[in-house]
């Protein structure tokens, strides 16, 4: 026993240290990321050395192991029955105007749901059986072990585990990805052949990257010569933002000095296309594309795709 609560301490003591050298990494990573990734492991197996002298100087105790406690099994039946509530919950979420936000629902709730389970379960009408009982209520008789029991336990307990293994990755990435081709749909259901460039900045006003370019013709080794091509940035509160070249510094513009500018920048008469992308904490982007002929009204909006 007494070794088994040594190695907590040392366990707790190379967790902690842990955190104080990731600390420090990130401290230094702004000032050179190559010195911060060779002093990381030094840094850590200092800290741990040191840390009887730290402890003694900081008066920071690490909190001592206290008496074990009696082991509860895992409710594994539980597992999967929050599980499977909490991924299309998380899925909905997709469908609210929310940022990467999206990413954490589905974890936090199927963790949320599996401890706040006992009391939910006794407050929503379920079977008996589903139901958890309080530590302070009628006495349950353990039953007998037999191997059935332990045989049908394993078998929740591995079910239990693929799904930990499939859904949490799936929460935290296929839940961000659904997210942004969301909000790439609903833009680009919004936008039809025949709408003017007006009307399409109306219809996308949610965007994360906006991109515009011309088939006007140029040379592009040419300094003097403008590039036919712009990035344009919506506020939230409907202003227009673009970085003026000549002024190094962005500058701010209404609806229609934005009209004026993209029509004057990308040449009418040219065909145009405007990049619609969305982004989240996923390598996977989502874009789709919508193209003006030369009379400057869109004449297609190829589909919404995801890449890299």
């Amino acid at each position: 026993m007494a070794s088994l609560a040594k190695a907590g301490l040392i366990l707790r003591r190379a967790g902690f240290t842990l955190v104080l050298a990731f600390v420090l990494l990130c401290l230094v990573f702004g000032y050179d990321a190559d010195l911060a990734g060779t002093l990381f492991l030094p840094s850590w197996a200092a800290f741990f050395l040191i840390w009887p002298y730290l402890d003694r100087k900081l008066h920071f105790k690490l909190p001592r192991i206290s008496r074990p406690r009696p082991r509860r099994s895992t409710a594994w039946g539980r597992v999967i029955v929050t599980g499977l509530i909490a991924f299309p919950i998380g899925m909905a979420v997709t469908l609210l105007p929310v940022s990467d936000f999206s990413m954490v629902v589905g974890p936090s709730l199927w963790i949320a749901l599996y401890y706040g389970w006992p009391a939910l379960s006794r407050r929503i009408p379920l079977p008996e059986s589903w139901k958890v009982k309080t530590e302070g209520g009628e006495a349950r008789a353990t039953p007998k072990r037999n191997v059935w029991r332990l045989l049908g336990r394993g078998v929740l307990a591995m079910t239990s585990a693929i799904m930990v293994m499939i859904l949490v990755p799936a929460m935290t990435v296929v839940i961000p990805i659904g997210h942004s081709l969301e909000r790439a749909r609903r833009v680009h259901n919004s936008i039809r052949p025949g709408m003017t460039l007006a009307e399409v900045l109306d219809a996308s006003t949610d965007c994360d990257c906006f991109a515009t370019g011309s088939e006007f013709p140029y040379d592009p080794n040419a300094t003097s010569q403008p590039i036919p091509a712009i990035c344009l940035n919506r506020n939230p509160d409907g202003a227009y933002r673009v970085y003026d070249v000549a002024a190094h510094r962005e500058i701010a513009l209404t609806k229609a000095q934005a009209v004026e500018r993209l029509h004057n920048k990308l040449h009418d008469g040219y065909r145009w296309s405007f990049s619609y992308t969305y982004l989240n904490i996923t390598p996977m982007h989502v874009s789709f594309s919508v193209i003006f002929g030369p009379d400057s009204r869109v004449t297609e909006v190829t589909p919404v795709r995801g890449w890299d």
